[in-house]
Formats: structure tokens, C-alpha cells, sequence
């Protein structure tokens, strides 16, 4: 294990200066052609994605709808009992009918620093709606919910690391507030919302986020895991052990997340952590390193439990997101289940 831990140390360092000359977040990624597909089964840590089809980047004749949800909270941060509101959006797949019989699974996403809920639908001339709308129609994944998210108390921070705080709260408030009221109000295999039917729906719920969201994915992981079975971390470490914790002590982070893991006595095989990011993204180094020394526990982070993925040549930036949401949601919420 010392060993181990040096070798990680001195990867970390190189890693570090790599990622340092990394300056330009703003170049688009240049275009390539790859021969993959997307994967049903991964057999190994570390994976490629497959590339977004052409015609998924354009407007779909088949439109799902996107509603807005204001609800009631507290401030979760402080500890107190203040009260608060916060907004959601929700996209519901072309077809969704209040009267029918269908059931959906339901993935909650969690926007990036300097985002809002409203971002996932918006940005990049509604590039994700138009991606969710394709692989519905397509039958890519089964029926599901997709659940737009902020952790943003009033004023955003300025300094994105300072948002830790409210992103170690969401995944409580998600939980307590507004997973009750989605699924109470939408189709989903939710029975009942309260803690004992959210905690027996969990097969069917995914959470995800990406960047600062992706702190709160982890957090998600380690303090509601019988909420969601389902975790898609996106370029960047988790901080439960201070910020950028994973990347500067991944063995350590490795071990308190495999012990918060063990704490809930889930059944084997029962949750799964699709991490992701770009070979040229600044956060790439960050979650690779901590998914390594988490791989180093098979006992709990075997590749059924965990596994990684990555984009070629993308960058830090919210247009990369398709692709892993292409090659992701087929694999968590298949249509054959």
C-alpha cells in the first residue's frame, strides 16, 4: 500500500504539470471519426466514448416537453430551519401521458459553476433537449425523466470551490423535497415518496453532474446511496476530504468513499459509478486519479461497480456533455430492462 500511494503521489505531480500548460478552455475540440459503438457491457476500467450521431445535433420531429418546478426547501447548508425556494426543470419525453400506465426512470443532473437548472435545456442552442428528444424516439435508452438541478442559494458564488458547501447539501435536499414532489407528480416507479419509496425506487434513479456538479454526484455517493443506484461524476474529483481532496489524496479519498459505500450493507452489485471526462479537459487528471486508487479496492469498486470514461480531445466545457450522456443513459437505464 505505501507503494502504491508513492506511485500515485509521483503520478500525480507529473499529471499536475501537464495539466497546468493547459490554458485555452475555449477551443472547440476538433472533429474525428471513431469506429466504436456504444458498449451494453464494460469489461474493463477505462473505456472510450462513442461519438454523438450528426443528425441527434439537430431539432426532432418527435419533441419532448420541459416544465418548470418552483419548490419549497430549507437551507440545508447552515443547518437551520430557514426556508428557501429553488426551481427545477424537468423534461418529459414526446408521448409522456398523466393518464397512461407507463413508468419512467428518472436521472436528476446537476449544472456546472456559473450555471443554472435552466443551463441543461439552453445552452448551446438547446443541444441536450434536441440529444433527449433523438434517443427517445430511437428507443436508445427506456422511458425516463430527466431532472435539470441547481445547487445555487440566491447569488451564485464567484469563486467556484466556495460552492462546496451547497453541493455537499443538495443530494439531502434532492430527497427531502423535490424528489417527493417529481415523482409524486410524474409517472415513475416511485409507489410512494416517502423515504421508504424512494429508498425501494432506486433502481430506477441515476444521478449526475458535471465540474461542481460532479462534487455533488460524489457527495450524492457517499451520503445517499440508498436513494440512487446510479452515478455519473463529469470532470471532476470528489472533495469529501477538502477541496480537490480526490486528486490530492486519491488513496485516502478512495478509502473513505469505499467505507461510506460499505456503511449502507447494500447487496452486491447494487449501485454503479459511470465516471467520465476529456483527454484534454483541466479536471481529466482530477477524476482519473481518484477512480485509480478507488479501482485499487475490488471489494467494493470492482469494474461492475465502477468504471471510466473518456472523450477524445474534449475540453472543459458544456457542449462536451452529449457525448457522455449518448454513451452513458443507454448503459443505466437500457431498454431491455
Amino acid at each position: 500500500m505505501n507503494q502504491f500511494r508513492i506511485m500515485i503521489k509521483v503520478l500525480l505531480l507529473c499529471l499536475c504539470m501537464v495539466a497546468c500548460n493547459d490554458k485555452d478552455n475555449s477551443l472547440i475540440p476538433s472533429e474525428q471519426e471513431y469506429e466504436s459503438e456504444v458498449s451494453s457491457d464494460y469489461t474493463e476500467l477505462l473505456n472510450k466514448t462513442a461519438p454523438v450521431p450528426v443528425e441527434y445535433k439537430q431539432e426532432s420531429t418527435f419533441k419532448g416537453r420541459v416544465v418548470q418546478i418552483d419548490y419549497d426547501t430549507k437551507n440545508y447548508v447552515d443547518g437551520t430551519e430557514e426556508m428557501r425556494r429553488n426551481t427545477a426543470y424537468v423534461y418529459l419525453p414526446y408521448g409522456y401521458d398523466d393518464t397512461s400506465n407507463q413508468r419512467y426512470n428518472v436521472f436528476y443532473f446537476v449544472h456546472g459553476h456559473g450555471e443554472t437548472a435552466a443551463s441543461f435545456f439552453q445552452n448551446e442552442n438547446e443541444l441536450m433537449y434536441k440529444l433527449l428528444d433523438h434517443m427517445m424516439e430511437n428507443d436508445d435508452m427506456a422511458p425516463t425523466i430527466v431532472v435539470s438541478t441547481s445547487y445555487v442559494y440566491g447569488t451564485p458564488v464567484d469563486y467556484y470551490p466556495d460552492a462546496d458547501p451547497y453541493c455537499k447539501a443538495l443530494p439531502q435536499e434532492q430527497v427531502n423535497d423535490l424528489i417527493p414532489i417529481v415523482e409524486n407528480r410524474y409517472h415513475t416507479y416511485a409507489q410512494n415518496t416517502n423515504i421508504a419509496g424512494i429508498e425501494a425506487s432506486r433502481n430506477y434513479r441515476a444521478i449526475g453532474g458535471f465540474s461542481m456538479g460532479a462534487v455533488a454526484t460524489w457527495y450524492a455517493l457517499e451520503y445517499t446511496l440508498d436513494c440512487f443506484k446510479y452515478f455519473m461524476p463529469i470532470s471532476s474529483d470528489g472533495w469529501s476530504l477538502g477541496r480537490f481532496s480526490g486528486m490530492t489524496y486519491p488513496v485516502e479519498t478512495a478509502e473513505h468513499l469505499a467505507n461510506a459505500v460499505r456503511s449502507f450493507n447494500l447487496s452486491e452489485n447494487d449501485f454503479y459509478i459511470w465516471a467520465c471526462s476529456g483527454t484534454n479537459d483541466v479536471a481529466y487528471n482530477r477524476i482519473w486519479a481518484q477512480v485509480q486508487a478507488m479501482a485499487q479496492l475490488p471489494d467494493v469498486f470492482s469494474v461492475s461497480h465502477l468504471t471510466f470514461h473518456e472523450q477524445e480531445e474534449a475540453r472543459h466545457e458544456f457542449r462536451s456533455l452529449a457525448e457522455y450522456l449518448y454513451n452513458a443513459l443507454p448503459f443505466i437505464f437500457p431498454t431491455n430492462k
